[in-house]
């Protein structure tokens, strides 16, 4: 059972306490503090580098070589060269990364699994949590995007079982700079982005960065269009202390994706990827997104430094979807359907052969609204307790998320009854709606998460050769959740009953590193990582009534709870190349299940489930003319335990395999310049078989798990520099056209990769 509330904020407060006294000692004295290690600032991420030397996280005072897990950067000058411009592209080049169908009941967005398990809810902004469902279309702001592996809640809070990524703001720079680049290409390929900087004096900065963006999804007719600006201005540029104030503001306009259907591990045969099942004159996916930050850095002395972080955001979107859903008729009278022990030919007979016959949510609207004021502040000091060096990092943190939706739909008739749908020819379908447009709403919901966090991190230094990282954090969580219908006939509402919950989360990590030399480490590592039932404001915790009982609840819940286990090795093999390697195991030891036991409504932590595998990766320049950024993950993942304790039933998934785990994926990409002015570049994408279905019941449990195919995509660029500030670079993307699917609804819908494209950049600086 969930502890009460008051016990919790006792806890946090003893916490907040224990922060507070470590730092309040250290700087009583000004003797004590004029001997210790100096802090030492750190190194701006690298813009002309794929090696990145330091994460931009106050709570990693090593640098990438000493910290004890698997972090992955990719740098500006990685994703530039690739002409990476979404968070999905820049994933997708990650090794243990998959994507998940884009829609929920919550809203439409970047659905992330990591290692094996959903991270949709795990993006940093500057490592603020941005727990916003969107699709982040665009890095244009970004100079880094940082991919950090395995459970994870200890450094960014709430519910990072198998890790997280960060985007790393940019931020203006003490120097005077412009750059602009224009892009054309295949596919109405149009792009234009600007990146200004001006030092307006000895002690302010300021940058902007703008960006324009249109084009149609290779492969198929779906347009994509945005345009964003993000102004940012730094007072004490130079000064020990010194506050960055940015806005950032970003309009899509896209057409949501679909896909084409998808059963048993494979597009239906005869459908060709060019076909779309929506409605384009109804169907929509648009999105604005209002960023202000306030960030505020001090070196109060040579042993404390201040890093304090404010973040209000609000991200709406609007979406009208409709999802290829329903019965496929084939011309040869047979519809795809789900693999059965009395059905392992994947088909079934119909009877409206060559039709469509529509279902599920058409002209289906949403209209969400996810606000969130954020705020961090931690202390870093550098101290020495006998032989020891420290570098101790206090912080505290809070966040409040507010999230609403309203449902509803366009296909109805005037007196609100539903409109009838038309069924669609399935090889050459009319995507235009052609009948009665009136919208209905048919739902209301709100939800809201406050989140209160405190947490320590040691580093401790024993020698040259011997590193010990220490860290805890404990994240109180109190959250609510409400859903009301309403009748689209007369509007009448039916207001739901608000459900909520409250937890504590106790989250630690453990890692030692051992230096054979300057150049090398070798460590170990362990931490966890807890989720509550709630942990966004998108929803919450439920219970399911029937006749006055009580038959399912999830409210009672205690939160889910992972570790991670990682050993690993890194080699700095010149000052500008990283080399990577790690075995881990993530394990969920306490997975939320739904209770079949007769009497026992509450649902259980009684799940178990593993992923494990290894990690390999290189980033840097093997030679001053030849750079590279390569990585490979071998991974396998098992259920070990899907039922509640005492179960009368069988555990059909027990011994499955995990979904969404690709057994092995990499990428590589490495560029050659051919002599001062010429430079070459080539880029290979690999995502292996994984598993798309388990064994739910005694219907199916005969008949083998379901994978996916795997693919390869081949890059390529050729880059000429015409002068220090004017160069062209041509990049062709999926040269060899592989035919392949992401975003899979297994037994449903998934999303043909984009084809063969090519795309013209024009660069100039001044």
């Amino acid at each position: 059972m969930a502890k009460s509330s008051c016990l919790k904020k006792k806890r946090v407060k003893t916490v907040a306490l224990a922060i507070a006294l470590p730092n309040l000692a250290f700087a009583a004295s000004d003797d004590s503090v004029t001997q210790l290690p100096t802090i030492q600032a750190k190194a701006e991420q690298a813009t002309d580098s794929y090696h990145a030397k330091n994460s931009s996280s106050t709570k990693h005072t090593e640098s990438l070589l000493n910290t004890a897990k698997t972090v992955q950067v990719l740098t500006e000058k990685a994703l530039k060269d690739q002409g990476l411009v979404s968070l999905q592209e820049a994933l997708a080049t990650t090794p243990g990364i998959s994507f998940g169908a884009g829609e929920g009941g919550g809203g439409y967005g970047d659905k992330i699994n990591l290692r094996g398990y959903d991270a949709t809810y795990n993006t940093t902004i500057d490592g603020l949590r941005d727990a916003a469902l969107t699709n982040r279309s665009d890095l244009f702001n970004y100079e880094a995007v940082e991919i950090t592996k395995g459970a994870n809640s200890v450094e960014n809070g709430v519910g990072q079982v198998s890790g997280g990524v960060n985007l790393v703001s940019k931020a203006p720079k003490n120097k005077d700079f412009n750059e602009v680049t224009l892009g054309v290409g295949t596919d109405d390929y149009k792009r234009f982005t600007g990146d200004f900087n001006k030092v307006l004096s000895d002690d302010v900065a300021f940058r902007l960065n703008v960006m324009g963006h249109d084009n149609t999804y290779a492969g198929r007719d779906e347009e994509m269009k945005r345009w964003g600006i993000a102004p940012s201005i730094t007072f004490g540029i130079n000064d020990k202390t010194k506050a960055t104030l940015s806005y950032f503001y970003q309009e899509d306009e896209n057409d949501p994706q679909y896909g084409v259907p998808y059963y048993n591990g494979k597009a239906v045969p005869g459908i060709s990827n060019k076909n779309s099942y929506g409605y384009s004159n109804l169907d929509q996916q648009n999105t604005t997104n209002n960023v202000a930050t306030l960030k505020i850095e001090s070196e109060i002395n040579d042993a404390m430094k201040l890093n304090s972080i404010t973040r209000y955001s609000d991200i709406e979107q609007e979406t009208t979807i409709s999802a290829p859903q329903g019965t496929f008729c084939l011309a040869n009278g047979t519809a795809p359907t789900a693999y059965t022990n009395a059905n392992q030919t994947g088909y079934t007979t119909c009877t409206t052969p060559g039709q469509y016959v529509v279902s599920g949510p058409r002209g289906y609207y949403r209209d969400t609204e996810n606000k969130q004021f954020a705020h961090d502040t931690n202390l870093t000091t550098k101290f020495k307790t006998g032989f020891i060096d420290h570098a101790l990092v206090t912080g505290i943190g809070f966040s409040r998320e507010d999230y609403t939706i309203t449902t509803g739909g366009y296909l109805y008739n005037a007196d609100g009854s539903a409109a009838t749908k038309p069924n669609m020819d399935v090889y050459n379908p009319d995507n235009f709606w052609h009948g009665p447009t009136n919208f209905r709403k048919t739902g209301y919901a709100e939800g809201s998460l406050d989140v209160y966090s405190a947490y320590i991190f040691d580093t401790l230094k024993f020698n040259d050769q011997w590193l010990l990282n220490l860290g805890v954090r404990d994240d109180y969580t109190k959250g609510q959740y409400r859903s009301d219908t309403i009748l689209a006939t007369t509007g009448a509402v039916t207001t739901g009953k608000t459900y909520g919950q409250s937890d504590n989360l106790f989250s630690y990590n453990v890692g030692l590193t051992f230096k054979p030399t300057p150049a090398t480490s070798i460590y170990a590592a362990y931490s966890n990582a807890e989720k509550p039932t709630q942990n966004t404001a998108n929803g919450g915790c439920s219970q399911t009534v029937t006749n006055n009982v009580i038959t399912a609840n999830t409210c009672n819940t205690d939160p889910e709870h992972a570790i991670s286990y990682e050993v690993g090795a890194k080699w700095e093999v010149n000052p500008n190349l990283l080399l990577t390697g790690a075995v881990f195991r993530n394990e969920q030891d306490k997975v939320r299940v739904t209770s079949d036991i007769a009497g026992q409504p509450d649902a259980t932590i009684d799940g178990q489930n593993y992923v494990q595998g290894v990690e390999l990766g290189l980033a840097g320049n093997i030679l001053p003319q030849w750079a590279i950024t390569a990585s490979l993950a071998y991974m396998e993942g098992e259920y070990d335990q899907t039922k509640a304790n005492g179960s009368p039933n069988i555990d059909f998934q027990k011994g499955d395999k995990l979904v969404n785990v690709p057994k092995v994926s990499g990428s590589l990409w490495t560029t050659y310049d051919i002599d001062p002015q010429w430079q070459v570049g080539y880029g290979l994408t690999y995502q292996g078989e994984m598993y798309l279905t388990t064994h739910s019941s005694n219907t199916n449990n005969l008949v083998p798990q379901v994978k996916s195919d795997d693919y390869f995509i081949h890059n390529a660029s050729v880059t000429y520099k015409y002068s220090k500030d004017l160069s062209f670079q041509l990049i062709g993307q999926n040269l060899a056209d592989e035919k392949y699917y992401t975003h899979i609804r297994s037994n449903g819908w998934a999303m043909p990769g984009e084809g063969r494209k090519a795309i013209f950049n024009v660069n100039y600086k001044f």
